[in-house]
């Protein structure tokens, strides 16, 4: 089945908004524009009896454990135009492990309509249309922080437009990448940080309404004058997970703002003007080099490929040993650069330098793309990397501040190898976007609580070659997009809500020999719309890889073992999927529009 999709102009968005959000030169407030839209939404949209596809956001999916995205089935039962919400009742799901309440109050611009409807009578071009315009708006135009712009301003006059040109300079690739990539990334966590400020918030309401009623229940009972008795594990008694919701409230406003202060600043076209050309004076700087007994400066662009050096504080005996060994990886004639931190490395390295990292923790916010064949080695042997229990101060650790969405993003060949990937503060360990990624020797952590983080997301026409690799703790291990490809040796997959999953018939897969592994996974492989002749079933579960091969045996090879999964292998029938191929790839790359897609179709 497909959902109505729409692709518009700067103009045809502008004036949208401005047709909505338009008081005849009288100052509009950030405090109305919400209520505008509401008087909008009554007049276009069908009250109730429309089918749609409810995309789940990514903070519900964590707190029901579900994989993201989830997408599921069903109708609009009422319209709740004062909340812009909808009660839909879900009729269908992808994946029967999948377990939601029959009945649910969603955001409309989370909704995606149908083209096929049972009741032919409804005008579900308007009503598709109209939840386009109100997803556009509050998916790129309003920012979480405008409800509390003070009302004497007008939020129109001063954000509609500015804000509009953005998102269609985003789409059209009129910024830097750097700068792109940087406010993709400020957009998407500053979102989440609203939905998950929303969930807590509801959450602490919910408890201090039971508070009452219990010190309610404690003043009838008492002989004594009333007054709140702590309930144990609360954060009035002892301090434990109860007070974890007030922690997380303090630390995502402070967050907020910050955010806030910074896209306000680039939201202005000269300020991101200026933040473009000091970013890239600051990528062109010279590196010294030594040169007939004197030093000289080479230009970035100019010079040949040289090797980095990353070293972490420590005795000087350990610092030789460190270069002993580096010694041991360089060749004799390549220039060598000493650095104090990656993050200062990635700010100024060409894209085929090498970099080789001591062991210690190494945390980086790196905001471009590794390509051209260059490296990321760390200084030490595999063995240390695979054992069962890795002393990580003792290894060289790849992680991230806790405000990332992508620890790493690949666009072309590239190698990491003898490294820890440690991903349990981002929600995607690597995003693969092109080219060729050679992964040796290197271990991937996830979380091992959340049920959407990724380790690896190879997208279309990418390919990756792992050997002697351990990826565990995550919802997804490998996710492959359709046209990509992966060969595995030797890669053991621990611990994962899903260890492999294949989206399409499209992606190669090679499992060489059979040293590949999957260890106590809830699924071990699993292979989505695949065409299952003669089975009417909408999942089939199979013991081996070597049954999955049977149906797609160009391009699915090699063999691997399972241990304690509950499920080896796991496919969907592609004659019972709940959404066209064309519709099911939109939604599967709208998740990814911060990191990936150069485009947000609204253009």
């Amino acid at each position: 089945m497909e959902v109505y999709t729409f692709e518009k102009s700067f103009l045809e968005r502008l004036k949208e908004a401005e047709a909505v959000l338009s008081w005849d030169g009288a100052v509009m407030p950030a405090s109305q524009v919400r209520s505008e839209w509401k008087s909008f939404v009554e007049l276009q949209i069908e009250p109730a009896g429309w089918q749609a596809i409810w995309k789940i956001p990514r903070v519900i999916c964590e707190d029901l454990k579900l994989r993201y995205p989830t997408i599921v089935y069903g109708y609009v039962e009422q319209v709740i135009f004062d909340e812009l919400k909808a009660v839909f009742v879900v009729t269908a799901v992808q994946d029967n492990d999948v377990h939601l309440p029959e009945s649910n109050e969603v955001s409309l611009i989370e909704l995606w309509p149908t083209i096929k409807q049972e009741n032919e009578a409804l005008n579900v071009d308007t009503t598709a249309e109209c939840i386009d315009r109100l997803r556009f708006f509050y998916c790129h135009v309003w920012m979480p922080w405008d409800k509390d712009y003070d009302d004497d301003r007008d939020w129109v006059q001063m954000h509609l437009q500015a804000r509009i040109q953005l998102a269609c300079d985003l789409s059209k690739n009129k910024l830097s990448r750097p700068l792109a990539l940087h406010m993709r990334t400020l957009l998407m966590e500053a979102k989440y940080i609203q939905q998950r400020l929303e969930y807590l918030e509801l959450d602490l309401s919910d408890a201090e309404v039971e508070s009452d009623d219990e010190a309610v229940e404690l003043n009838d009972n008492a002989a004594e004058p009333a007054r709140k008795q702590p309930k144990p594990g609360s954060a009035n008694g002892s301090l434990n997970v109860s007070t974890l919701p007030v922690t997380d409230l303090m630390c995502l406003h402070l967050r907020m703002a910050i955010i806030r202060s910074e896209f306000e600043i680039l939201e202005n076209p000269e300020m991101r003007r200026a933040y473009s050309e000091l970013q890239s004076n600051s990528l062109k700087r010279h590196l010294l080099q030594r040169s007939v007994g004197r030093l000289t400066e080479l230009p970035l662009t100019e010079r040949t490929p040289i090797c980095h050096v990353v070293t972490v504080p420590g005795k000087l005996q350990q610092q030789m040993d460190l270069l002993t060994l580096a010694k041991e990886q360089v060749k004799p004639d390549t220039q060598v650069q000493l650095a104090n931190t990656l993050q200062d490395v990635l700010s100024i390295c060409r894209s085929d330098d090498d970099i080789l990292l001591s062991p210690g923790e190494h945390t980086i916010k790196f905001l471009e793309h590794l390509n051209n064949n260059g490296s990321l080695k760390g200084l030490v042997k595999s063995e240390a990397i695979l054992v069962a229990e890795p002393q990580l101060p003792n290894l060289p650790v790849v992680c991230s501040s806790d405000e990332e969405s992508t620890l790493l993003v690949i666009d072309g060949n590239y190698t990491l190898s003898h490294l820890v990937l440690d991903c349990r503060h981002v929600r995607r360990g690597i995003l693969l976007r092109s080219g060729t990624l050679t992964v040796r020797g290197c271990r991937l952590l996830g979380d091992g609580n959340s049920s959407t983080q990724e380790g690896i997301v190879c997208m279309p026409n990418a390919s990756v070659e792992m050997r002697g690799c351990i990826i565990e703790n995550f919802a997804v291990g490998i996710s492959m997009r359709p046209r990509s490809s992966a060969e595995l040796g030797n890669v053991q997959v621990k611990s994962c809500n899903t260890g492999v999953e294949l989206l399409d018939k499209t992606v190669s897969l090679n499992l060489q020999g059979s040293k590949c592994s999957f260890d106590n996974c809830k699924i071990g492989i699993m292979a989505d719309n695949l065409a299952l002749p003669g089975k009417e079933d909408k999942v089939l579960v199979l013991r081996q890889y070597s049954e999955l091969k049977r149906y797609n045996d160009n391009n699915w090879l090699g063999n691997c073992n399972f241990m304690d999964c509950t499920k080896n292998v796991r496919v969907f029938n592609k004659s019972d999927q709940l959404l066209a191929q064309h519709s099911q790839q939109r939604l599967l790359d709208d998740e990814l529009e911060g990191e990936n897609k150069e485009n947000i179709d609204t253009a």
